[in-house]
């Protein structure tokens, strides 16, 4: 018997073995298009840009009723050193499969298509589609912005790590660089420079209060608002003042947050700390996207719904907390939830990994929710 049992283990072993970071999503194209043929789907490519497409694969004719949506692009694993095992060579060990993008999000992938393998073999008389689309992860859904452009399904299901809870709301999100400029000198004679650096403290002293003003938002599903600083860039040599430092922000919006007057509100604490030390700093933006959210009421919360009980689990609605493609689907009408096995604390971590239980109840639950989208 070898480590990788049901056909959803080994679609993941060989998702893992390929490290499409987002950005390389390009390595993936060829196993996913011959992958899905074997599955009986019929591929469609679609170019999203170099040489990166979206891959679709569809099963039955006309209209598409359903449409599962994941992304295949997964994080760096730059920390190589400290995992378990190889990041980008599937392990089993115990109850679990290990990898980068076992959970975020090759595993509900590799569990969508087992599902679509069964109904293949059932001669299922539907219009289904499982779309892999390129670049979610840095926030701009470009693969899935790019989706909607071709493609109208009535109903989606973004497939993440919600542990198999349906969502049906999201996270937004605000992607933003802070640039400080000061005056280079040598750093014996610093009095007549300007130092980017120590300017940027007190930036980030301000960002800090304003912080806590943020998390004062609370979403009864999604959470705490949220403002993060998340990297720092600045200096050329140990013996010069720096001229420059920039700061990143991640500020995450919960229902009712706009990410306009979001931004406009970081940017002017910004504003108010150049003014307050006398020095040049601007606030650039790099994404954005809305939260999102779905009807409970929907056609497609209540199949989904519907499924899950019909198995066993629990079909109340809850929130995710990150954010996901799921806007760009609600952003043109279609109403969409999110569902998929995993966890979302695994996500990004060292030792990443999947419950190989909740690997299989995946694959259960996604062919009921394909099985009963043939109703109108």
């Amino acid at each position: 018997m070898t480590d990788f049992q049901t056909p959803a283990e080994k679609f993941l072993e060989g998702l893992i073995s390929i490290p499409s970071v987002t950005g390389r999503e390009g390595l993936i194209k060829d196993h996913l298009k011959e992958a899905f043929e074997g599955i009986g789907l019929d591929v469609e490519l679609q170019h999203v840009d170099t040489d990166r497409y979206n891959v679709v694969g569809r099963l039955g004719e006309g209209p598409i009723r359903l449409m599962l949506c994941i992304h295949t692009d997964v994080m760096p694993a730059p920390d190589e050193e400290l995992w378990s095992s190889p990041p980008f060579s599937a392990a089993v060990k115990g109850g679990r499969i290990y990898g980068r993008g076992a959970a975020d999000a090759k595993g509900p992938l590799a569990a969508a298509m087992e599902a679509l393998l069964r109904l293949k073999r059932q001669g299922f008389n539907g219009s289904v589609a499982l779309a892999a689309v390129v670049e979610e992860e840095t926030g701009r859904s470009v693969g899935a912005r790019k989706l909607m452009e071709a493609y109208r399904p009535n109903m989606g299901v973004i497939l993440e790590p919600t542990g198999l809870r349906m969502a049906t709301a999201h996270k937004g999100a605000i992607r933003a660089a802070i640039t400080v400029r000061g005056k280079a000198a040598h750093s014996s004679i610093a009095d007549i420079g300007v130092n980017a650096i120590s300017m940027a403290v007190e930036a980030l002293k301000d960002l800090d209060a304003y912080r806590s003003q943020v998390m004062k938002t609370e979403d009864p599903a999604l959470g705490k608002a949220s403002l993060e600083v998340t990297m720092i860039r600045g200096g050329a040599r140990i013996n010069v003042v720096p001229e420059m430092c920039r700061a990143y922000v991640d500020r995450r919006l919960v229902r009712g947050e706009a990410v306009e007057s979001s931004l406009q509100e970081l940017a002017q604490v910004v504003k108010r700390t150049a003014a307050r030390t006398g020095t040049d700093m601007d606030t650039e933006l790099l994404c954005a996207y809305p939260p999102s959210e779905a009807d409970e009421g929907s056609g497609v919360a209540r199949l989904v719904a519907s499924a899950l009980e019909r198995l066993g689990l629990p079909g109340t609605a809850a929130g995710f907390p990150a954010g996901c493609d799921m806007w760009a689907f609600v952003a043109k009408g279609i109403p969409t939830v999110i569902l998929g096995p995993g966890n979302i604390r695994q996500a990004h971590a060292v030792d990443e990994y999947i419950d190989r239980e909740g690997l299989r109840r995946g694959a259960d639950v996604y062919e009921e929710i394909l099985k009963r989208s043939v109703s109108p």
